[in-house]
Order: C-alpha cells, then structure tokens, then sequence
C-alpha cells in the first residue's frame, strides 16, 4: 500500500509537472505566432491603406479631369454665343445701311418730281434734304460700327 501510494503521488507530481511544463511552453511559442500574424495583419493594412490612398488619387484625378473639360465646352459655349451675338450685329448694321439707302433714293426721287413738276414748296424741299442729310451722317455712322465689328 504504501508503494501504491507512492506511485500515485508520483504520478500525480508528474502529470502536474508535465501540464504546468505545456503551460508555459504553450504562451512563449503563442506570442511568435501572434507577432508574425500582427506583423502579416499591419501589412494588409498598409496594403489596403495605400489601395484606398491610390484610389483616392485617381478620383481626385478623374474630377479635376471632368471639371477641366466642363471648363473647356463651357468656355467654347461663350464662344460660340459671341460669334453669334457679332454675326447678328453685323446682319442688323447692314440691314440698317441697306434700309437707309432705300429711304434715301425714295426720298431724292421724290424731290426730283417735286421740283420738275414744281409741286414742293421751299420749305418742303428743305425738309427733305434735311432728311437726306440725317440719313446720310447716320449711314457714315453705321458704315463705319459695321467696320468695327468687322475687325472683329
């Protein structure tokens, strides 16, 4: 009896023994793994971090890209209005020019039958060559903003 006795406390010393022995040995080897899986962890977040950094870059790129072009068609837009805004000046000059001559020739022919038939009175003829002479200073004028606007 006293040998099983001894036996089993001896066991009992050596499982004991044996299982506080796991226990350590089992934490030293557990902080290798978790310091590599840390270091493996940091890296894929960097990588991710750099992906997401990369991505942001190409956004930025993408929007400063779109708005140079939306810059670009909507100063072509100006353009294009001006170009308009100028043939319609000039359309509307000529038009004027070619309006005042047309009144101009009617007026000098009326004059022409007035006088041969000797219907005008003085101060009837005076009225219409001053009418000539407006649109006559007013033609100048125009001829010479259509000329403007031509240089244009």
């Amino acid at each position: 009896m006293k040998y099983i006795k001894f036996t089993l406390i001896t066991l009992i010393m050596f499982a004991i023994t044996t299982s506080s022995y796991a226990q350590t040995t089992a934490p030293t080897e557990e902080p290798v793994v978790r310091v590599t899986s840390e270091k493996e962890m940091l890296q894929d977040v960097k990588e991710k971090v750099d992906d997401a950094e990369k991505q942001a870059k190409k956004e930025k790129k993408q929007v400063k890209k779109e708005k140079k072009q939306a810059k670009q068609e909507k100063k072509a837009e100006k353009e294009k209005a001006a170009k308009e805004k100028l043939k319609k000046q000039k359309d509307a000059v000529s038009k004027s020019i070619a309006k005042d001559k047309k009144q101009i020739a009617k007026l000098e022919s009326k004059l022409e039958k007035g006088k041969a038939k000797g219907t005008l009175a003085p101060v009837a003829i005076d009225k219409i060559e001053e009418k000539i002479r407006k649109l006559n200073v007013k033609i100048a004028k125009s001829q010479v903003k259509l000329e403007k606007l031509l240089k244009k």
